[in-house]
Formats: C-alpha cells, sequence, structure tokens
C-alpha cells in the first residue's frame, strides 16, 4: 500500500499538472488513477440570486474584489478593488461579462478607468468584457441591460479565474467567492 500512496503524492505534488501521471496500485482491489494533464472540462456556471437595490461597500486598496451589484431599472453595476495598500503593487483585472440570449446591452458606463484601463462591447452577441489594472481606487463600469436579465461574469486576476474575489449580496447575506468560474447572476426583483 505504501508504494502506492507514495506514487499518489509523488504524481500530485511534483507533476501531475504539467506531465501526465498514472497510478496503478498492486493491492489486487483493480484501482488505477490516471492524469494525462491535459485540460478540464469547462465548468457548468451555477445560477447564484443577487438582490436588487442592494449597494456594497469597499476600502480601495484595502482587498482584491470584484463586486456586482444590480439595480432595479436592470443595471449592473461591476467594481474592483486591489490589496495595493498592502503589496504595493496593482492586480491586472479581466471581468468577462454576457447577457441571457432573451436580454440585451443597452447602454454602458464607465467609472474611474484610466490609463491602459479599457472595455470592449459587443452589443449584438451581448457581451461586455473588461481589462483594468486597479490600484488603490475603484474601477467600475454599469451595464444597463434588459430589466431581469441573467449576467454571466467570469474573473481572471494575472491571468487565472478567481471566482473566490467574487462578492456579491443574495439571499440576505454577502457572498464572498463564486462557486464556480464562470457564475450567472439572478435578479431578484426585475
Amino acid at each position: 500500500m505504501w508504494p502506492a500512496v507514495l506514487g499518489l503524492v509523488a504524481c500530485v505534488g511534483l507533476g501531475s499538472t504539467t506531465t501526465g501521471c498514472i497510478i496503478v496500485d498492486d493491492d489486487d482491489d483493480d484501482t488505477v488513477i490516471i492524469d494525462n494533464g491535459g485540460p478540464r472540462p469547462p465548468e457548468q456556471p451555477m445560477e447564484m440570486s443577487i438582490e436588487t437595490d442592494v449597494q456594497l461597500d469597499a476600502v480601495p486598496g484595502d482587498g482584491v474584489g470584484v463586486f456586482v451589484e444590480y439595480y432595479s431599472n436592470g443595471v449592473y453595476r461591476v467594481w474592483t478593488t486591489c490589496d495595493t495598500n498592502f503589496s504595493g503593487v496593482v492586480c491586472p483585472i479581466d471581468v468577462f461579462m454576457s447577457v441571457d440570449t432573451s436580454s440585451t446591452i443597452d447602454a454602458i458606463t464607465t467609472d474611474d478607468l484610466e490609463g491602459a484601463d479599457h472595455v470592449n462591447v459587443n452589443e449584438a452577441a451581448g457581451t461586455v468584457d473588461m481589462h483594468v489594472d486597479t490600484g488603490v481606487d475603484f474601477d467600475a463600469i454599469e451595464i444597463s441591460t434588459t430589466p431581469g436579465a441573467i449576467l454571466r461574469l467570469e474573473v481572471l486576476i494575472d491571468g487565472v479565474a478567481q471566482p473566490r474575489f467574487v462578492y456579491w449580496f443574495g439571499n440576505g447575506v454577502l457572498h464572498n467567492g463564486a462557486p464556480t468560474s464562470p457564475v450567472d447572476f439572478v435578479p431578484t426583483v426585475p
């Protein structure tokens, strides 16, 4: 049994993500673990309830976050913060957003974007991408949609999916961390 355990530890700990690994356990229970290091299948987005007309608050520069708010007129506000006050560096954040196929994006408003920060909008496809370097400030976008639109959101920080930094208010509590990447937000009131 110990050779199998040590083989598993060595494979997982030393290289399964880049080189692939095959483990055959010789204890006669037919256990075979194969990790070919290939890409994982895409995650199915979970639908999360987001309460309408709840404004979130955070101190710019004191922590990393992507905050999602929804307002009764069909507007999603998505804004970012970074831990620059402690780390001394900015956070390169990419936020990819889209609305469900029965909804439209009617208008986009940005707030406090500067430098190389930019937004790409494809109204026909119902997508908006925000690329920001957030420091000791907020970077924000407001997306006017069909009231009640479902917003799909995916967050990359330094090029890595980071759903754990997504915050929203739903079901009476502040959520810190989305369960999937991407995640779908469903408003409680259109």
